[in-house]
């Protein structure tokens, strides 16, 4: 029987008649060896299990040694992951049930076994432990899993999640099971957008991946990137979804301190050349397409290599940094606010005419005339020139328009520094 499958039975029974049923039973299997080792107590039974490996045990209850339950729980001590099947006398549905609650594979009534019956009942009981087996090694690589795993059913609720999603939204298992993710995790700042293109996606059988900002148990909010697999049966319905969730929170702030480092000033905090230089372009484009007003400031601190030199470095960038902040503090949210290089900045004012322009050029000025900074040698007081000008319809790049305010600044400083001054043409 070279081809044939070998399964290794222990068979604990007492009756020699009832044994010779069930080696006759299992001498009829088709392309399977049993090879069948038959003790009549459960004393016997623990010394076969210690010298051999079997496959399956074929459990009579009433022993010499040990009846009714009792036998399936020594057995099952003894046998540890080994299927065990009972044999029993008679039909008792209750009785038979019990036992499996139990923990035992399947039961037959001796005499009963029916054609094969018991070969189909042991073949079916291995079957069942592989996929035991394999289900435990799925759930234990899913709860060793380092990202967030969520599976919830058609309507999204929670069926199960793994420690990783409790250790990233602080939500016990027992917690999320019943509740729908968005029920505890939604934080808000995703736009209603978001979610509809998400579920377009997910209700048409499709897999999702995108970033979103969700909160913790504790309020805290995190990024995080975000799987969804719909999971569907053999008609195609989908019955369930499966969300795998990584925390980027740290990717995120890495990228936005490397954007930051590439965009602002690293002393001042403000927008740096080339930041501004975009802007000042998209500005101009705009301008010209759909019309409209800005204007550019360029301003120059006075006599600023004089306070390095008297000062020391040091105040000198205490000198940049509080004048930064008076450019912060009169800026909207839509104004670009930059430092162009050493004591040059410059501000963007968008949908600004002259006018208005000129009233906040002045207010600069008069603020920074009135920042005092104590030092041994004595009060630091600082002045800035200031030229203003027009962005029009037509100027072909930011170079040209910053001509014309580097040309009114310079305008200023020739007329006595601590000046503003609009570009004429």
């Amino acid at each position: 029987m070279t081809d044939s499958i070998i399964i290794r039975v222990l068979l604990v029974e007492d009756e020699e008649g009832d044994a010779y049923l069930v080696k006759s039973a299992l001498k009829l299997a088709d392309k399977i060896n049993f090879e069948i080792t038959w003790v009549e107590s459960l004393a016997l039974a623990k010394k076969a299990l210690a010298s051999i490996h079997f496959d399956v045990i074929l459990l009579d209850l009433s022993l010499p040694d040990s009846d009714g339950l009792q036998t399936v729980e020594i057995a099952q001590h003894v046998a540890m992951d080994i299927p065990i099947i009972i044999l029993t006398g008679h039909a008792d549905t209750d009785f038979a049930l019990t036992a499996l609650k139990a923990g035992v594979c399947d039961y037959m009534v001796k005499g009963d076994f029916g054609f094969n019956g018991l070969v189909r009942t042991i073949r079916y009981s291995l079957l069942r432990v592989e996929m035991e087996t394999h289900n435990k090694l799925l759930v234990s690589a899913l709860n060793a899993a380092g990202n967030a795993i969520i599976i919830t059913d058609k309507d999204t609720n929670i069926k199960w999640v793994n420690p990783a999603f409790s250790r990233l939204s602080g939500y016990s298992l027992e917690e999320a099971i019943g509740h729908k993710p968005c029920e505890l995790v939604k934080s808000g700042v995703q736009n209603v957008q978001f979610y509809s293109a998400m579920w377009k996606r997910l209700l048409a059988g499709k897999h999702f991946r995108g970033e979103l900002i969700n909160k913790r148990k504790n309020g805290e909010l995190y990024h995080e990137e975000l799987n969804i697999a719909p999971v569907k049966n053999s008609r195609g319905e989908i019955t369930n979804f499966i969300g795998i969730k990584e925390n980027i929170s740290k990717r995120k702030a890495t990228e936005q301190m490397l954007h930051k480092l590439a965009s602002t000033d690293s002393l001042t905090g403000l927008f740096n050349r080339r930041v501004f230089l975009e802007r000042l372009t998209q500005e101009s484009e705009r301008i010209s397409r759909l019309g409209g007003v800005a204007a550019l400031l360029m301003l120059d601190l006075d006599f600023f290599k004089r306070i390095n030199d008297t000062y020391g470095h040091s105040v000198g960038d205490e000198v940049l940094k509080r004048f930064a902040d008076v450019l912060q503090k009169n800026s909207r949210t839509i104004d670009v606010p930059a430092r162009l290089g050493g004591e040059e900045f410059a501000v963007l004012l968008t949908s600004t005419g002259r006018d208005d322009a000129m009233i906040v050029a002045e207010r600069l000025r008069k603020q920074v005339s009135e920042i005092e900074i104590d030092h041994p040698k004595g009060v630091v007081r600082l002045t800035v020139s200031i030229g203003a000008a027009a962005l029009f319809v037509g100027d072909s790049n930011g170079q040209i328009i910053f001509n014309r305010a580097d040309s009114a600044m310079y305008a200023a400083k020739e007329s006595g520094r601590n000046k503003t001054c609009w570009f004429e043409e």
